[in-house]
């Protein structure tokens, strides 16, 4: 039997049909590489995983989508959050790996074979960098365009505009033009309320307490300048170039700060199993980091500081300094150097905002703490 369909149906069909039509469009990304890139970009690679929490941001409702490859995967930092996305978005299991964990690790070959529209790798992440040239070579003389972001070398002046890059690749620049909206909300809110204060306390900000041997410092780089920001003085920032330098537990002693600041990696086994790493995040509650970082600070080099025994040595989750979210540790500093300015600022609540408006996903657990006063 042959069915007769108007006129308009059939064109209307004809048009589901065709392909959506290419649209060139140019972009210049982080480290100032101007990229002709065709949209919609349906096939693309990430270096690390830990990215996947931007294409979340960005497209909460299909956040893996096109997504042909990765370095690592998001579980290497985040595993109480890769279990959320398997079980909401299964089909992120299959994502294909084309390395490890270094930059060497990489097969360019790989990323060739999954034939990726884009490649996208950060700036000063474990992937390769802006300075591979041989790599970037290889892969534009195999048609896939190349862009860098940074939330990690200068998140201070690239966490927007690397958040704007990918979200007009990924056409969805409404969703990332309301988040930036609110980033650039709550950091200026905290750039009025310390901007003039005439007393900044000294910081020392550590990374990785427990898991590194004492102690490496931020400085010029990654979230080290939030310290001048939050209205602070870094004091690591004068003695040692670079993003981050090791000082010995006597510098510590002597500088003597006023607040110490650590990044906790530990996680919630870590802690459970009697682990040093400082531990925050997932399966962590407020009794516990507090109960994680007092075991820390109690050794010789610590327990005596000024900072220990004020009540001024805090910590804040690793996994914001590389980031989109790395804004409620601005306000987690500010709150610490200047509680009189900034009394109802609370970053968990922050954060818990970001989930509850940008996420598809649960938080769980604590992201920072406070060493209790003597």
């Amino acid at each position: 039997m042959h069915i007769k369909l108007p006129r308009v149906l059939v064109a209307a069909l004809c048009l589901l049909a065709v392909p959506a039509e290419a649209e060139p469009i140019e972009v210049t990304d982080i480290v100032g590489r101007t990229v002709t890139i065709d949209r919609p970009v349906e096939r693309f690679t990430i270096s690390e995983g830990r990215y996947i929490p931007l294409l979340a941001l960005l497209r909460p409702d299909d956040p893996v989508r096109g997504l042909v490859g990765m370095m690592t995967t998001l579980g290497w930092t985040q595993p109480g959050l890769e279990k959320q996305l398997y079980e909401r978005f299964a089909e992120a299991r299959d994502i294909p790996l084309f390395g490890h964990k270094s930059a060497d690790s990489v097969s360019v070959e790989r990323i060739i074979d999954l034939a990726p529209q884009v490649a996208i790798f950060g700036l000063a992440d474990h992937g390769p960098g802006a300075e591979s040239a041989e790599l970037i070579g290889q892969l534009e003389a195999a048609g896939i365009a190349v862009l860098f972001i940074d939330f990690r070398l200068d998140p201070l002046n690239n966490t927007i505009p690397s958040i704007e890059l990918i979200g007009r690749v990924l056409g969805v620049e409404d969703r990332a033009g309301a988040y930036t909206a609110f980033y650039r909300e709550r950091r200026q809110a905290v750039l009025d309320r310390v901007a003039s204060v005439t007393a900044r306390p000294t910081v020392f900000m550590q990374v990785h307490p427990g898991r590194t041997e004492c102690c490496w410092g931020m400085a010029d780089g990654m979230l080290g300048p939030f310290v001048e920001q939050a209205g602070g003085i870094n004091i690591a920032d004068g003695t040692a170039p670079g993003p981050t330098t090791q000082h010995t537990a006597e510098f510590l002693i002597v500088e003597d700060p006023d607040i110490w600041i650590g990044t906790a990696s530990g996680t919630a086994g870590e802690y459970a199993r009697g682990d040093l790493p400082v531990a925050l995040g997932p399966g962590m509650t407020r009794q516990t980091s507090q109960d994680s970082l007092r075991r820390y600070l109690a050794a010789p080099e610590f327990a005596h500081l000024s900072a220990v025994t004020t009540g001024r040595a805090h910590v804040f989750w690793h996994n914001f300094y590389n980031s989109p979210f790395n804004i409620v540790v601005l306000e987690a500093l500010a709150k610490w150097f200047h509680p009189d300015r900034m009394p109802d600022t609370d970053p968990q609540r922050t954060l818990e905002r970001i989930f509850a408006d940008f996420l598809p996903f649960e938080l769980d657990g604590t992201y920072f703490a406070t060493v209790s006063r003597d």
